[in-house]
């Protein structure tokens, strides 16, 4: 007879129940008495009995999300919104390139630019580039000094070729040849007077401007009526340019390097004409100029002090 094993490790084994034989009521009533009427403990082995799975349990503080199942779109629809999307990408994509070119282009642009400027410079050319070019080159915070250093360079090299010129001749040249040669340089002046801090520069040079002019002539040139005239012209031409940088120096007192001391200046200005009306018979050296920075030393508002501001009343 074949031995069973035996499902309770402490229990006497159950009858073996033969089937080849018929079995009597009490028999089968006898061996039914044999089997656990509760469920087996977790601890009792199973046999003939399927795994259970247990889910592990997470170590630690990690926490486990339940994700929910994402909702995928059909792909018919996916398909025909990419589609419809992809000349737009397109476009995208070869406008980026194209903005790429362009920043190439003026990032190459500015080098050439830089260049340009750095050459004008060197040669000391700035007061003689097109209006376009100027503006460009006048934007930086030292224009107004570099311009003042061309212009002046550029007014030394016309005063020795006007003087060169005279000595190469017997006679005295007119005196609109100088008058004209050196008027050439009040439009750059004046451009000068705007930028920052050029007003205090374009009044210098405007001094020496006419400075430049009593130098040249002899004694004979000095009693035609014709120089005379046109020194006259001349100086009233520099009276107009001035009026305006003494303006612009009152209004922007804080464009000044130092305190403007416009009493030593008027006394400086003073002296000079009354030099050019004993010796050429000037009659007006800087008249309207003059007028306004006495009214200003009177007014107290911008005299030897140095204090600056206001308004400028005379015309």
């Amino acid at each position: 007879m074949p031995n069973r094993p035996s499902s309770f490790a402490d229990h006497q084994s159950p009858p073996y129940k033969d089937t080849q034989y018929a079995s009597t009521y009490n028999s089968q009533d006898r061996l039914q008495s044999y089997r656990p009427t509760t469920a087996p403990s977790q601890d009792t082995p199973q046999y003939n009995a399927l795994p259970i799975q247990r889910p592990q349990e997470s170590s630690g503080n990690a926490t486990t999300h339940n994700t929910p199942p994402l909702t995928q779109a059909p792909d018919p629809l996916t398909r025909a919104f990419n589609e419809v999307l992809k000349p737009y990408l397109e476009k995208i994509d070869r406008l980026q390139a194209e903005i790429d070119d362009k920043n190439l282009d003026i990032q190459q642009l500015e080098e050439e630019r830089a260049d340009m400027h750095a050459w004008i410079d060197k040669r000391g050319l700035r007061a003689d580039v097109p209006a376009s070019i100027a503006a460009a080159m006048n934007s930086d915070s030292t224009s107004a000094q570099t311009l003042a250093h061309h212009l002046d360079r550029k007014m030394t090299i016309l005063n020795h070729d006007l003087h060169r010129l005279q000595d190469s001749l017997s006679s005295h040249l007119p005196t609109s040849t100088f008058t004209t040669t050196l008027a050439t340089l009040l439009p750059a002046i004046e451009s000068l007077s705007t930028l920052p801090h050029g007003a205090p520069l374009a009044f210098e040079l405007l001094i020496k401007l006419g400075g430049n002019l009593n130098s040249h002539g002899g004694e004979e040139g000095y009693n035609n009526d014709g120089d005379i005239a046109s020194r006259a012209e001349f100086y009233s031409r520099l009276d107009e340019t001035m009026v305006e940088v003494v303006r612009r120096r009152l209004e922007h007192p804080d464009e000044e390097d130092q305190p403007w001391m416009v009493g030593r200046d008027v006394k400086r200005l003073e002296k000079t004409g009354g030099f050019l009306r004993s010796k050429i018979g000037l009659q007006a050296y800087f008249p309207r100029s003059l007028d306004v920075m006495r009214y200003e030393v009177k007014r107290g508002e911008v005299g030897i002090n140095g204090r600056g501001g206001g308004n400028v009343s005379p015309q």
